[in-house]
């Protein structure tokens, strides 16, 4: 048994409780369970407030992240854009090239040109990939005509990868670069332009008015002259007022062409040797009756048995600069 004292500080009374052991255990777990209570109540808002947190943090992440697979999203789309419209570049291109060779393509049209795509295959280099494989699940093109996939586009392209395989020989005889190699060692480009061009000029020494059967291209002294496409060396002599010269025939036999004013020959160049697109074949020289350094160039049409304008078969004809 304990006595609990309590003095009262106004009426100097005092007053005595006697307060039994059980009473007292029972005070000290009331006393305890608040107590515990209160640390659990601090525990759980310091967790609330800790899972607020977090989950604001989160959702602050996931925002971005959110943003960044938009942005990605957006990317992607362009991105799709332009591949799309890559393929249609191609496509119309590819439509373009198969009406100058005459072939029939996709939308119809009359060719007297037939193609085996067999015959096709094994004349293609066998190292290049087949793209004119199309396999029984790719979609036909006309089921969709208003779009357009890679699977379209090659089953597009097809006739005209195959015309050019049955009809490599003659596209490799055909004159279609520009016959200078202007390629430095160093990466760099020799300069040049067309100094004179195809048709009726006023000659630069005579000061005759006469017709021009060639272009002249000018550049520099020993730039490497190059063959405009396979064929057979017909002649690599000097020729009056032309200089050294070298006449080529062409594979296919619709087109010789002629180097003239060359400074010399390349080695082991002589008559009757094969040549092929590219090919050095001798150097830019000031030879014969010319004013300076430059590749008289001409292309002769067998069929029309006529010169033509040799701008009209070189692919790349934009000079670096002009005088």
């Amino acid at each position: 048994m304990y006595t609990v004292i309590l003095l009262s500080a106004r009426k100097n009374s005092v007053r005595q409780h006697a307060v039994s052991q059980g009473h007292l255990l029972l005070f000290s777990c009331l006393i305890l369970a608040l107590f515990l209570t209160a640390i659990i109540g601090i525990g759980y808002g310091i967790f609330q407030r800790y899972q607020r947190t977090k989950s604001e943090t989160e959702l602050q992440a996931n925002t971005e992240e959110m943003k960044k697979l938009v942005h990605a999203k957006l990317q992607v789309e362009l991105e799709f854009a332009a591949v799309n419209e890559e393929m249609n570049s191609i496509r119309h291109m590819a439509e373009k090239i198969r009406e100058a060779l005459g072939i029939l393509g996709q939308g119809g049209g009359d060719s007297s040109i037939q193609w085996n795509p067999e015959d096709a295959e094994k004349q293609a280099n066998p190292e290049q990939e087949d793209t004119s494989a199309i396999t029984d699940g790719e979609p036909d093109v006309h089921e969709m005509p208003g779009s357009i996939t890679p699977s379209i586009l090659k089953q597009e392209v097809r006739p005209l990868y195959n015309y050019v395989g049955e009809h490599q020989k003659q596209i490799d005889g055909y004159p279609s670069i520009l016959p200078v190699e202007l390629q430095k060692p160093d990466g760099e480009k020799h300069a040049f332009w067309y100094s004179s061009p195809f048709g009726w000029r006023t000659h630069p020494l005579t000061r005759k008015r006469e017709f021009h059967q060639g272009l002249d291209i000018k550049t520099h002294a020993g730039v490497p002259v190059i063959a405009a496409a396979d064929g057979t060396i017909l002649k690599a002599k000097r020729s009056g007022y032309l200089g050294k010269t070298i006449e080529i025939s062409h594979d296919g036999r619709q087109f010789k062409t002629l180097y003239a004013h060359l400074k010399d020959y390349a080695d082991g160049i002589k008559v009757g040797q094969r040549v092929t697109r590219g090919q050095i074949i001798g150097y830019v020289g000031n030879t014969g009756r010319s004013t300076g350094a430059h590749l008289h160039y001409s292309v002769y049409d067998v069929r029309k048995k006529r010169w033509v304008n040799p701008l009209a078969y070189i692919f790349d004809q934009q000079p670096t600069f002009s005088p």
